[in-house]
């Protein structure tokens, strides 16, 4: 939690910075101060409808135009936060395959509509079991595996092709560790699934793990990572934006 805390106030700040290099503060000031006497309007004229109806177009336009002076910021924090889910995911949104519990290994394969010379073969390491044979879902390109992990292991899970092995890493036990549910080959998909390295040319399109997903317990709560990290991100804003003088 205390680095995930540390995290959330480094975004916090991040944000706060962004906001104040690329948005014209002075401007979104003079729109908070005239959406204020929109709303001011709104309620000190409720029985003049010609002039609560003015007055909501004008709110309505106001709030257009302050969105429009958050959309570079926001545009600019988009990508880099986007990276940052997809590499704290792993870390903080999965566990380790449960002992004794039941998991779906999945392939993609790269030409689904071809035919399979044979049935791609499953060698997990020492600690994890195959528990069914592989099943093709027709039409997607998929094959799946059931497995079982039977004790706690780190290793390299091998699915053997007659012209090529494809390998992804594998973890069962309780020790938390950043996991990477999935292997992949093209770049777009890298950016979501930056764990481990790019699959070669040839017969998969990535390989997937079906990790449990798990919660962070603090304070008598157990909630997903991604809410805390937006948590103290906000108490950061709202903390700091008065003393460094930032409008938002």
């Amino acid at each position: 939690m205390i680095s995930l805390a540390a995290i959330g106030i480094g975004v916090g700040l991040a944000f706060l910075l962004v906001l104040r290099k690329l948005s014209n503060q002075d401007a979104i000031r003079k729109i908070r101060r005239q959406i204020q006497a929109c709303l001011y309007e709104l309620r000190l004229f409720v029985d003049e409808p010609s002039l609560v109806w003015r007055a909501q177009v004008r709110l309505l336009a106001l709030n257009v135009r302050y969105l429009a002076l958050m959309l570079r910021p926001a545009l600019v924090l988009a990508v880099p936060m986007l990276f940052l889910f997809a590499v704290l995911e792993p870390f903080y949104g999965k566990a380790p395959l449960a002992i004794s519990e039941d998991s779906i290994v999945t392939i993609k394969l790269a030409h689904p509509a071809g035919p399979l010379v044979a049935a791609p073969i499953l060698q997990p390491p020492e600690g994890i079991e195959v528990a069914t044979p592989a099943v093709r879902m027709q039409g997607t390109g998929q094959v799946c595996w059931r497995i079982r992990a039977v004790k706690a292991t780190s290793g390299m899970l091998r699915v053997v092709f007659p012209t090529e092995i494809v390998t992804k890493t594998i973890v069962s036990g309780s020790n938390p560790e950043s996991l990477s549910t999935k292997r992949v080959r093209s770049m777009w998909q890298l950016f979501w699934h930056p764990m481990e390295s790019p699959l070669p040319k040839g017969n998969v399109d990535w390989v997937e793990i079906g990790y449990p997903s798990r919660t962070i317990h603090w304070i008598g709560l157990d909630l997903p990572w991604y809410v805390w990290l937006l948590l103290f991100s906000s108490l950061t804003v709202i903390v700091l934006m008065r003393p460094l003088r930032i409008a938002f």
